[in-house]
C-alpha cells in the first residue's frame, strides 16, 4: 500500500524539512545488525556476530570469552546488550561498541535452580528486563543492579515474550510453549497489579514469539510434529477478544516493523519465513496488521548467496530492510550443516537484495537485532 510508509520513510522526509532556525535536532539511525548464534549443540561455541552498516564488514569475535553453550536471544538497553544463555542458565552483558563481555547474570542463583533453569528469551520495558525461564517463570531484572527483583509463575516452557496494553494499562504477554506437545497458551501480567491471567485456545498450540497492538495478538505458533517429526500447522495467528484466526499458513519464523500512516504508528508488517523440518524450499509472506493482507514475498539478486535454510529473520526498525541468516547446505549430504558457520544477506523491504550486504555468521544463528544510534544535529 502506497499511504503506507515504514518508520525510516517517515523519517526521512522529516529530514526534508530545511532548518534555518539552528535548532538542535536528533536523528536515529541503525548503525548495525547482530545476530545470535546458538554454536554447536554441547560445544560452547555460542556467540555474536555484529555487522556494522557504515563499512559492510562483519566480525563473530567476544573479546574475554564467548557466550557459551545455545545463546537464544538477546536485548539491546543502552550500549549493551542483554545475551539470553539457555545451557548455561545466564545472562551475558555485552558491550555493543566494543563487543566486549563485560558481566553475567546467574538465573538459577537469583531465582533457584528449579525456577531459573534455561532462560530463554528477553526484552525490555520501563528501563528493567524481562525474560522466560523453562522453570516456568518470567524473571524483572534491573540492569543496574543486576538482581532479579521480582518473578512470576507463568506456563509451561515459556518462550517469547511482548508487551501490550494501552498507556493507563500495561500487558505482559508470554508464550507457553509446553516443549511442542500441545496445549499451549499465552499468560497475560498485569503490569500494576501483578496479576496474571491465561489466555487459550484450540488453534495456539506451540506459540514461539508474538507481537502485540493494544490487546490484538499476532503470534508465530510452530504447531505440532507427526511421528516422523513433520512439522504441521505452524503460521501467524491472530488472537482476540478470546478467538483464534489463521493469518499467514506455513511459517516458522517472523519479525515485525511498526507501520505509519499520517504521521501515526497503525500497526505492523510482519514478514515471515516458512521451513519446518526436513523441508528442502523455504517460502516468504509479509502480513499488514493494518490493512489485513498477506501478500507472497519473493527474494531477488542474490543467486550468489542463495538463502537455503533461512535460521532466522529480523527487520530493520528504521528503513524496513530484512536480514535473513541461513544455515550452510552440506554438499556431501544437500542438508543443512550444523557444524560449520552459517551466513545472512540484507534485502530491501520489496526482498531484493542489497549488494555488498552478504556476511559470514556464526555456527547456527538463531535471532537477529539492531543498534540504533542517536545524534544531536543542527541544520
Amino acid at each position: 500500500d502506497s499511504s503506507m510508509m515504514m518508520g525510516a520513510f517517515l523519517f526521512t522526509s522529516c529530514l526534508g524539512d530545511n532548518k534555518s532556525d539552528d535548532t538542535p535536532q536528533t536523528i536515529t539511525t541503525t548503525s548495525g545488525a547482530f545476530i545470535i548464534n546458538n554454536g554447536q549443540w554441547n560445544k560452547n561455541n555460542g556467540s555474536l556476530t555484529f555487522f556494522d552498516y557504515k563499512t559492510t564488514s562483519a566480525q563473530t569475535v567476544l573479546k574475554n570469552g564467548g557466550l557459551g553453550d545455545t545463546p537464544n536471544d538477546a536485548y539491546l538497553m543502552g550500549d549493551t546488550i542483554f545475551v539470553v544463555g539457555s545451557t548455561d542458565n545466564t545472562i551475558f552483558l555485552v558491550n555493543r561498541k566494543t563487543l566486549s563481555l563485560i558481566d553475567y547474570v546467574s538465573t538459577t542463583e537469583e531465582m533457584g535452580e528449579e525456577d531459573g533453569v534455561n532462560p530463554r528469551a528477553i526484552t525490555g520495558y520501563n528501563n528493567k528486563l524481562y525474560f522466560t525461564t523453562y522453570g516456568g517463570y518470567v524473571g524483572e531484572l534491573n540492569p543496574k543492579t543486576l538482581q532479579v527483583e521480582r518473578k512470576f509463575k507463568v506456563g509451561s516452557a515459556p518462550e517469547g515474550l511482548a508487551f501490550g496494553g494501552t498507556t493507563s494499562q500495561v500487558y505482559l504477554y508470554v508464550c507457553n510453549s509446553n516443549y511442542g506437545y500441545g496445549g499451549g497458551s499465552i499468560s497475560r501480567i498485569n503490569m500494576s497489579t501483578g496479576s496474571i491471567d491465561e489466555i487459550k485456545n484450540d488453534k495456539v498450540q506451540n506459540p514461539q514469539k508474538l507481537f502485540v497492538i493494544g490487546e490484538v495478538l499476532y503470534v508465530l505458533d510452530w504447531g505440532h510434529y507427526d511421528e516422523s517429526w513433520n512439522q504441521i500447522d505452524a503460521g501467524l495467528y491472530g488472537v482476540a477478544d478470546g478467538t483464534a484466526s489463521l493469518l499467514v499458513k506455513d511459517a516458522t519464523g517472523a519479525d515485525a516493523v511498526v507501520i505509519y500512516y499520517g504521521g501515526q504508528a497503525v500497526g505492523y508488517e510482519i514478514v515471515t519465513f516458512n521451513y519446518p523440518y526436513g523441508s528442502k524450499t523455504p517460502t516468504y509472506s509479509k502480513y499488514n496488521t493494518y490493512t489485513g493482507t498477506v501478500s507472497a514475498l519473493t527474494l531477488s539478486g542474490d543467486s550468489n548467496y542463495k538463502i537455503e535454510s533461512p535460521a532466522a529473520i529480523g527487520v530493520d526498525p528504521l528503513t524496513g530492510n530484512i536480514v535473513l541468516a541461513s544455515r550452510t547446505i552440506s554438499k556431501e549430504t544437500g542438508y543443512a550443516d550444523y557444524t560449520v558457520p552459517g551466513f545472512a544477506n540484507m534485502y530491501t523491504n520489496d526482498g531484493v537484495y542489497i549488494e555488498g550486504t552478504h556476511f559470514q555468521t556464526g555456527v547456527e544463528p538463531h535471532m537477529i537485532g539492531f543498534t540504533l544510534d542517536k545524534t544531536v544535529v543542527t541544520y
